[in-house]
């Protein structure tokens, strides 16, 4: 198992708080009269621009490698399985399923990562403590969301429950697929991956478009949306993929409940409840556990009484 550095952890909780502030971020966007397509290829082209350029300028500087031979279908198929895919998945799941079903049907994708990441990443075992933290994780997500939530798994939303359990599996897919192989650096990454995003999205946003009319609010919630869980998470997101492996980068899926509470409290008051208290337990447990944080906190421990 890799070690998991103090920027590492940094980048995982950037990548929490601008992936899970872009829920609300969404929701302002969808008020103010933009599609969800639209939505959706707006941010992915306003990355890929910011992306871009900045790959451009660095590289005349000096500061970024050549161009990665031989990656282009990977980075296709990336935005392919990381944004299309699981974002039209989504969309249509939220008609017919609670949110809090859809978050834990999306809570798969570390079990998934967990068990799968030793296929690309030989370093990725599968250990007791990874298995004991992922399910403490998963645990912590069913706390969260209530356990009245999984009363509507089956049933006549069958098809909507699959296709959340699509997404999270796309997402999977995705997390495997860009660690396997050669290594891509991270903003190389990120800047070919968002465009083949925005392009696979392009389509369904021009056909879904119609008649709307989008104000500034939405507009404005979009850019902000393309720079920051877009653009920013995306080199965090590679980065991570290279240094600390898919397993440790895909429990962000069990934290991001936890950052929406908490985000609700704060930005609108919304009253916390006990469950959200011991879902941060547990969930806290399980990232110490997989990542056998027990085994040094008791070793410091040892020293210090030694």
């Amino acid at each position: 198992m890799q070690a998991v550095s103090a920027s590492s952890w940094m980048l995982f909780f950037l990548c929490v708080a601008l992936w899970g502030s872009a829920y609300a971020g969404v929701h302002v966007a969808l008020e103010g009269g933009a599609p969800p397509w639209t939505i959706v290829a707006g941010r992915l082209w306003i990355a890929a621009g910011i992306l871009n350029a900045l790959l451009w300028m660095r590289r005349r500087q000096g500061k970024e490698p050549p161009p990665t031979r031989g990656v282009t279908v990977k980075l296709a198929f990336l935005g392919l399985l990381g944004a299309s895919a699981p974002f039209a998945l989504l969309s249509y799941a939220q008609q017919t399923i609670s949110s809090g079903l859809a978050g834990i049907l999306a809570a798969l994708t570390p079990l998934l990562v967990g068990v799968a990441a030793p296929l690309v990443a030989p370093d990725e075992r599968v250990t007791t403590n990874r298995i004991v933290g992922l399910l403490l994780g998963f645990a912590g997500v069913v706390v969260l969301t209530g356990a009245d939530a999984l009363k509507g798994l089956g049933g006549g939303a069958i098809i909507g429950q699959l296709a959340a359990a699509g997404a999270a599996i796309a997402y999977a897919i995705n997390t495997l697929v860009a660690r396997s192989g050669k290594p891509i650096p991270a903003l190389e990454a990120a800047a070919g991956w968002i465009f083949f995003g925005a392009l696979w999205s392009t389509p369904m946003a021009l056909l879904t478009f119609g008649d709307a009319q989008i104000d500034m609010s939405a507009v404005t919630m979009i850019t902000l949306l393309g720079i920051g869980p877009t653009a920013i998470a995306s080199i965090a997101y590679f980065h991570l993929l290279n240094t600390a492996g898919p397993s440790f980068v895909t429990q962000t899926n069990y934290v991001l409940p936890l950052w929406a509470v908490a985000l609700g409290a704060v930005a609108f008051g919304e009253v916390l409840h006990w469950n959200a208290a011991l879902a941060l337990l547990l969930i806290g447990l399980g990232l110490m556990t997989t990542q056998g944080l027990w085994r040094t906190l008791l070793m410091r421990f040892a020293a210090m009484r030694s």
